[in-house]
């Protein structure tokens, strides 16, 4: 695990920085709810204080244990890697938590769920935007985007900041643009259609559109869903299906992005 064992409270606020006996706690404090993002490791004493209830004195707060957590999971990547290899650390953090629960095999801090879209924000001339990317990585090495413009953009659309998304998307999470597949959809107006679009090999052309058909889908091993739905929870459910096994057994053994 990323913290190797380390109370992230210890650690910066009573300067132990040795391995401590402890449990994983829930930052929100429901056990049902183990997304990686909502998982800390503290030791014993600093857990029971972390979920008690206590009237006689404030105990640390969910953003101040999420604070100490992310600092030292830095802390401790940077202590260890060469500086410009973050893929190389999250790569060995997916590995380990792979070989320790499956259900988290492709979790990492700046990627996305599994078989989930997130919410991304995007930088375009004159209006930011946020829209929904989700990563599918086929068998055969390319990796879909699923980018989903959702109601309620502030912003570009994303068909008019196509290029500009692309490019962030490429560059923040080390995508080669040559094995990506993007694909645009809009859910709330022609929600049934879906859009390749292509950016030339290098990503940098002018962006083309090409309606999808259910050959192109099928060459994905995809199909789309009729809406974009979630869980009780609220989470975002994909609007795509997975036509293969998922998650690929080749995302278990790391990320070759």
């Amino acid at each position: 695990m990323a913290c190797r064992r380390r109370c992230c409270l210890c650690y910066f606020l009573k300067g132990n920085q040795e391995e401590r006996r402890g449990q994983i706690a829930h930052l929100n404090k429901r056990s049902d709810d183990d997304r990686l993002e909502n998982l800390v490791w503290l030791c014993l004493e600093h857990h029971d204080s972390f979920d008690g209830n206590t009237s006689q004195s404030k105990g640390y707060t969910l953003g101040e244990v999420r604070h100490w957590r992310d600092k030292l999971i830095e802390t401790l990547s940077e202590a260890v890697l060469p500086a410009g290899q973050p893929m190389a650390r999250i790569a060995r953090e997916v590995v380990a938590e792979a070989e320790t629960d499956p259900a988290h095999r492709w979790r990492f801090p700046l990627w996305l769920i599994a078989n989930r879209p997130e919410f991304f924000a995007y930088s375009a001339p004159g209006a930011d935007g946020i829209c929904t990317i989700e990563r599918i990585d086929l068998p055969d090495g390319r990796i879909v985007i699923a980018c989903v413009e959702m109601p309620g953009n502030p912003g570009k659309s994303i068909t008019n900041a196509a290029e500009y998304i692309f490019r962030q998307v490429c560059e923040r999470f080390e995508l080669s643009t040559t094995r990506v597949v993007w694909l645009e959809n809009y859910e709330f107006f022609d929600r049934d259609e879906w859009r390749q679009v292509t950016f030339g090999v290098d990503g940098s052309a002018e962006p083309e559109w090409t309606t999808m058909t259910p050959d192109m889908w099928r060459g994905l091993l995809l199909s789309p869903k009729r809406r974009v739905t979630a869980s009780s929870a609220g989470e975002l459910r994909s609007k795509v299906r997975k036509h293969f096994p998922w998650p690929p057994v080749e995302m278990a053994l790391g990320l070759d992005s």
